[in-house]
C-alpha cells in the first residue's frame, strides 16, 4: 500500500526524478519565444512536470514585479535599473534608497529560489527577463497540455504537448 506517499515515481528514484524534472522545465524555457512554444513528451511526465514549471514561473512573475517596484522607487525603467546594476560604470547597492534596496533585495531572493529549483543560469536569466513579463497580469495557469493521439516508440505510451499559454487572461 502507498498510504501517505504522494506524488508519481515515474520508475525512477528520486534523484533522476529530481533531474528529470529540471530537465524538461529547461527545455521548455528554451523554447520560449520561438517560433513553438512547447515541447512533446508523454502524457505522465507532462501531467508531473507542469506544477514544478508553474511554480518557477510564478517566481519569476514575482521577481520581475519587485524588480519594477524599484525601479519606480528609482524613477527608471528595468531595463534602465539592469543596466545600472551591471557593467562597467555599476552602481553601488548601497548606493540606492532604502526602499530600492528592499525590493531589489526581495527580487534578487526570488531569483536564488528559481536557481536553487532550476540549477541553470539560462533558464533562470530566461525566465526573468522573458517569460515573467509576458505573465505579470496572468493569476497562473501558464502552461497547458495538450493531449495528442501519437504514441511513444518502444513503450506506446500517450504522448502529449506541454506547451505555454498566451499572455494576460482573456476576460
Amino acid at each position: 500500500m502507498r498510504h501517505r506517499k504522494a506524488g508519481k515515481r515515474l520508475s525512477r528514484k528520486k534523484e533522476e526524478r529530481i533531474a528529470l524534472q529540471r530537465n524538461l522545465t529547461r527545455s521548455l524555457f528554451e523554447q520560449f519565444g520561438g517560433d513553438r512554444e512547447f515541447i512533446f513528451t508523454t502524457r505522465a511526465k507532462a501531467k508531473w512536470v507542469r506544477p514544478f514549471a508553474e511554480r518557477c514561473i510564478t517566481l519569476g512573475v514575482k521577481g520581475y514585479r519587485e524588480l519594477q517596484k524599484a525601479a519606480d522607487a528609482q524613477g527608471v525603467t528595468v531595463d534602465e535599473l539592469r543596466k545600472m546594476q551591471t557593467g562597467q560604470e555599476r552602481t553601488r547597492f548601497k548606493q540606492f534608497g532604502p526602499k530600492v534596496r528592499e525590493h531589489l533585495t526581495k527580487s534578487i531572493h526570488y531569483r536564488r529560489q528559481a536557481t536553487k529549483r532550476l540549477r541553470d543560469p539560462q533558464a533562470v536569466s530566461s525566465l526573468f527577463e522573458q517569460i515573467a513579463p509576458r505573465y505579470l497580469q496572468r493569476q497562473g495557469g501558464y502552461l497547458r497540455i495538450l493531449h495528442t493521439n501519437k504514441v511513444a516508440l518502444g513503450d506506446a505510451s500517450p504522448r502529449s504537448i506541454l506547451g505555454f499559454v498566451e499572455g494576460a487572461e482573456s476576460e
